[in-house]
Parts: structure tokens; sequence; C-alpha cells
């Protein structure tokens, strides 16, 4: 039966089934629980009778969470999707208008396209929401706050050049004499020093002890490094590289391993609680079963045997009150992804 003609009670049902769902199979995509939040948001707010209402910010808050942490993945978790991802945006900002993150994503996919006028309107959304209280995980980073205005910039000078250029074209039609005054655009020197900047600062590379931002050249030329891990964000399908082989990763034990890696020591073992964001969509009461958390560390576990790296890496902590994994620093490591990527864990 289609989402839209189930009651609210069998949606609730669904709900439950569909979270159960996404811990069990390994390839379930958010798209129908995000149907569901959305004709149940949909159905109780029509009805202001509903015994539902208290419950309409709840399912209004996961749905924007669902659609923007989940919305590149939509379509695959092994795999990005920029038109998708573009639709979970703007059906975000359509049921909550503060969400910065989400203008900013809206901003940087039309700016690849080149549809800078749109482009422009949603980076200057982005920076206005940006200083409104809100809730802080939709907020920009500060790189991502910098990049936000460059960006901006960069739009309005290339409507700008081309309004220019515009203007060159029919005086060289109408007045062949004006034609002198246009041979050089003052806009050229300032696009081209902010296109170079947004280059240099396209992606990140994060490792134990240093942050880097870079190009995409050079972010490409460190996955050949030998000995160290590389958790690569970057393309359209995530990978892990270790010594010139690679194995892909779903966006969830993607997540989870760089967590790990960034987070854990000995010391300050990571439990089920840390991956709360990942792991709370199985159970409403927000008890999160234990063996979800070691099924997922298991699988991780068999990505890096696929790869040959050396056992041992993430490691069981043996006394703690509750399940605990760390990273052991066997092999140093590499996290790379673009300045524009959101994380459901940081």
């Amino acid at each position: 039966m289609p989402v839209n003609n189930k009651t609210i009670e069998e949606l609730l049902e669904r709900e439950e089934e569909l979270k159960d769902k996404i811990q069990i199979e390994e390839n379930a995509t958010y798209y129908e629980l995000i149907q569901v939040y959305e004709t149940m948001y949909k159905k109780i707010a029509k009805d202001p009778d509903s015994e539902y209402q208290p419950s309409l910010n709840n399912i209004k808050d996961k749905l924007i969470f669902h659609l923007i942490k989940h919305g590149t993945y939509l379509k695959t978790v092994y795999q990005k999707d920029d038109r998708t991802a573009e639709s979970c945006m703007k059906r975000a900002i359509f049921y909550e208008k503060n969400v910065p993150i989400a203008y900013y994503r809206l901003g940087f996919l039309h700016y690849k396209k080149r549809s800078y006028t749109m482009a422009l309107l949603h980076f200057q959304d982005a920076l206005r929401y940006q200083v409104r209280e809100g809730d802080r995980k939709y907020k920009m980073n500060e790189q991502q706050l910098y990049n936000c205005h460059l960006y901006l910039a960069n739009c309005g000078l290339f409507i700008a050049q081309k309004a220019h250029e515009d203007l060159k074209d029919r005086s060289l039609k109408t007045d062949p004499q004006k034609i002198l005054s246009y041979e050089v655009s003052p806009y050229y020197d300032l696009i081209d020093d902010n296109e170079q900047y947004l280059g240099k600062h396209e992606y990140c590379m994060v490792s134990k002890d240093n942050t880097k931002y870079c190009g995409r050249e050079e972010c490409e030329e460190a996955q050949d490094i030998y000995g160290t891990l590389i958790l690569n964000f970057t393309e359209r399908q995530i990978s892990l590289i270790y010594n010139g082989q690679m194995t892909s990763m779903s966006g969830k034990h993607a997540e989870i391993l760089r967590l790990l890696l960034l987070k854990s020591k000995e010391e300050r073992p990571l439990t089920k609680n840390d991956f709360y964001d990942i792991f709370s969509v199985s159970n409403v009461s927000g008890d999160i079963p234990r063996n979800t958390y070691t099924q997922k560390i298991s699988r991780i576990r068999g990505k890096l045997k696929e790869l040959q790296i050396p056992e041992g890496m993430i490691v069981n902590k043996t006394g703690s009150t509750e399940t605990a994994y760390y990273y052991a620093p066997i092999i140093p490591y590499i996290i790379m992804h673009r300045i524009d990527e959101t994380f459901l864990l940081n």
C-alpha cells in the first residue's frame, strides 16, 4: 500500500519496520523512511484536532535531519548523487528555513553547474541564517563560512562579468567606437584570485596531527602514499585505500570508522552512545542494541582485512562496563573530504 494511503497508526508501524530494516540490511536506504515522516507530517499538520499534534515538531525534526544528513546517499548507501542531494536540501528548507548548511550545499551545487544567480541567492541565505539562533548541527563550520563568502563574491563577479560582456557585444553592434573601453574586463583578476583560493581549499585532508586544506590534484596524489590508510570521501563512492588496493564503503560504516580514527584512543574508547545519531534510528525509546554496534565494527574490520591491513587496528577495550572500541595507531591514516561535506558524527 502506498504510504499516502496509510493511517497515522500504520505509518508509525512502518517507521519501526524501516528502522529495523536499515540496521539489518547493508544496502537499505533512508528513502522510504523519509517518505513516511513526510507523509505523517503532512497528515497531522492538516488536522488541528489530531491526537498526534504534540508529536508534529518531533516528526519535523526527524524529517529535516534525514533529508540533510542522508540526502546525498538517498538512492544508494554506496554512491553520492547530486540531483537527489539538491532535491533533499530544497525539501529540508521547505519545512525549516533556519538550516544554513542546506543553503550552503545548494549554493555549492548550483555553483558547480555555473548557475551563478541561483548560487548567489543560496549563499546569501546561508549567511543570513548562520547568524540566527538555531540548531548548531546545521551551522556552517569556520572554513565553510569563509568559503561561502568567497563563493558569494565570485557569483556576483561572474554575473557582473557576463553583463559587462553583453554590454561590449551590444556596443560593438551599435557604436563600434566604444569597443576600446571594453577590451579588458576589470573582473577577471578578482575572479581568478578567488577561484585559485577556492581551488586550493576545495578539499580537506585530516591526519592524526594535522588538518590541511588542498586542491584536487594534491588529494589524488596523496591516495598513493604507501603504508597509510586513506579514507576517501571525495568521490561519488566512498573508498578505503591501502597500498594501492581499494574497497568501497557505505556512508554509515565510513562515518563510524572516521570517528574512531579521529576521536578514540585506548584511554577513551568509543561506546555505542558515541554513535547515537547513526544508531538511534533503530529504537524509538533511545535504547541502542549492543549487537548493532558490534556488527558494524565487525563489518568495518572485514573491510580492513580485504586490504590486508594488519589486525589489531580497531581494538575492543576489555574491562569496560559496556562494549567499547578504539583505534590503535599501528598505521597512520588520512581522511579526505570536500570542504562542503557534511557528516552525521563530529
